[in-house]
This record gives C-alpha cells, structure tokens and sequence, in this order.
C-alpha cells in the first residue's frame, strides 16, 4: 500500500498493472496454454502464419515443431516467387486459394536461384566468388557449401534427414557435367556425361541412393561413397524418339524429361507444356521402364526448376490423377490423365 499526496491510502503503480494483467489472462500466462490446444491452432494455420506461430515463445515454438509435418500436408506446394522490389523477400502464392503470402529472408541480392531440395532454395552467386547458399524459407536453416567451379543449374541435397552433414550433388548449366562435394572432400569432382552425344537431364534421391537421368532415356546410379562410381541402373525399352531432348526458350536449354518418386515408386516423366506427358514407372526388380497412364491418387507438380509427386491432393482440394505445371510465364495451370 502506498499513500497518495491527498493521503488517501492507494495501490502502488506496479501492483496495480500486475492485477490488471492477471484479471486480463485469467490468471494464466498465454506461454502456459495446454499444448493440445496449440497444436490444435497451429494445424489451421498457413505456412507464414505457422512461421510466425512458432517464434512467439518456447512452448509455441515447441508445438509448432511438432505439427510442422501435419501443416505443410494439409497444403498444396505453394509457388515461390522472389519479390522485384526487395532483395530479400520471397512470395509463397497458393494457386488454389490465390493467396500470396511474404516472407523475409537474409539478402539474396547478386545470386541466382538455380533449384529446390528437400526444402532448400540453392542458390549461387553471379560473381562466382560466394559459396553455394542453400536456405529452408520456413525453418530459415541455411547450408553452405564451396563455389562450384562452374554455373549449376540444378543441385539436390543428399541426405534430406540430416542436411548438415549432406553431400550435394548439381548439374552444370551446360548439362553435360555431373558435379558433388561431400563434406570429407577439399574440392568438388566432376563427371562428364557417360556416353557421346548425350545430356545429363536429372537427379534425384530414392532410398538414399543418387539417380542420375540422361536425355537417352537411361538412368544411372551415383555412388559417392570413398570409391566414387557411376554405373548404369535402368533402360527405357521406349526408344529415344519418345523424348523431346531439350526446350529452348530465353537463349536458354532445359531438359523436358525428368524423375519423380514418391514411397516406393520411382518414376521418370516426359513432359512438354501443352502436349500430352510420357510416364514411365521404373520397376526395381528388372530395372526396365513401364508406360503407365495414370498417378492413382496421386498429383504432380511441375516448375521450372523443381517437381513433387504429392499423393492425396484432395485433402487440400487438389485432384488425384492430376499434374499441375507452371508455363513459362508462372501461369498455373491443370492436365488431367
């Protein structure tokens, strides 16, 4: 108690704003909800919002960890578009609800976004003088890794589970190099394409093994364990003919076929926009390549520089049997089997 100048006994200002803020809370801290009632607000949360969610306090950060796997299912792969006003914020659009939401990042002012793994923007500077920056736009855990001695175009992180003890693998923007660096290396190895007059077109993690598709049709296994290998591992029956080798547009070649997996499918697709796609499912035991028409309940994703097979779309209003593919304008668009 304190006595004010009229000498009137009062309540001192600290103790009265604690009262107040108590009467306010209910007698209960809002870092001090149950966690099942947090995780049952994070869950209808959209990515930025879960983001944001997750750096309010320890408990929040704690149940938003934990649902981070539930949010990011319960939602379509969202477009990533850099902003052109700012060198540091990226703009994640949802095609279906066409929401944009932004989300702030360290600069990437002089580097090129050149691909999308496991979570991971890569990205490499111009100048060639910066490392290879690779950085999760929702979690902002960031990977470094040494200046390529060429311009990738495409680079995949070997171990998704552990990305901070991963090896990368890319390929040159020429696609006629196969390049990696593991983290016991001191430079990176490069392999020229395994046959003349060949491309490399995609790479891809399955089982924790690295597959290494060429414009032939044919798919190699990467091996870079100490006794660095690449071997053949599957052979299209389909001849060649069956693959437009390369896109030109903007003065610039990109491969048209591509891998895809998904559990214990590993797929190989033939996709141009506007005409009708080539899937081929790859069937382990034989090592040969199966025409198949159709993706069951399942949907696949095309951009530029990244692809996802995502099985039961409908839970996000989706379509099964369904490939969504970005034009060369970020025009969003559907191709129904």
């Amino acid at each position: 108690m304190t006595k004010r100048k009229d000498g009137v006994a009062g309540i001192d200002d600290g103790a009265l704003k604690k009262r107040i803020t108590i009467e306010k809370s209910d007698g209960r801290p809002w870092s001090e909800l149950p966690m099942d009632l947090l995780g049952d607000i994070s869950r209808k949360l959209n990515l930025v919002d879960h983001l944001a969610f997750g750096g309010v306090c320890r408990s929040w950060r704690m149940s938003a960890l934990a649902s981070e796997s539930d949010v990011i299912a319960s939602q379509p792969p969202p477009v990533v578009l850099p902003s052109i006003s700012a060198d540091n914020v990226l703009s994640l659009y949802n095609i279906f609800e066409e929401n944009t939401y932004q989300i702030e990042l360290p600069t990437f002012a002089s580097k090129d976004c050149c691909g999308l793994s496991s979570g991971y923007l890569v990205f490499q500077d111009r100048t060639g003088q910066d490392e290879l920056w690779l950085i999760n736009p929702i979690t902002r855990h960031e990977l470094k890794f040494p200046t390529p001695p060429t311009n990738i175009s495409h680079a995949t992180i070997t171990s998704p589970t552990t990305p901070s003890d991963s090896s990368i693998v890319a390929l040159s923007k020429d696609f006629v190099h196969l390049l990696f660096y593991r983290p016991s290396d001191d430079k990176w190895t490069i392999y020229k394409t395994p046959e003349p007059k060949c491309f490399y077109a995609d790479i891809i993690v399955f089982k924790g093994q690295v597959y290494v598709l060429t414009c032939n049709g044919k798919i190699w296994n990467l091996r870079i364990q100490s006794d660095a290998s690449l071997t053949l591992f599957a052979v299209y029956d389909n001849p060649v003919r069956c693959f437009t080798i390369l896109r030109r547009f903007s003065f610039q070649c990109r491969p048209n076929v591509f891998l895809v997996a998904l559990d214990d499918e590993l797929m190989m697709v033939n996709f141009l926009v506007f005409t009708r796609p080539k899937i081929f499912k790859v069937d382990l035991e034989t090592r040969k390549g199966v025409v198949t028409n159709s993706l069951g309940d399942k949907a696949l994703f095309i951009a530029d520089m990244s692809r996802a097979l995502i099985s039961n779309p409908t839970k996000w209003g989706g379509h099964n049997n369904c490939i969504y593919a970005l034009d060369y304008f970020s025009t969003p668009f559907m191709f129904f089997l």
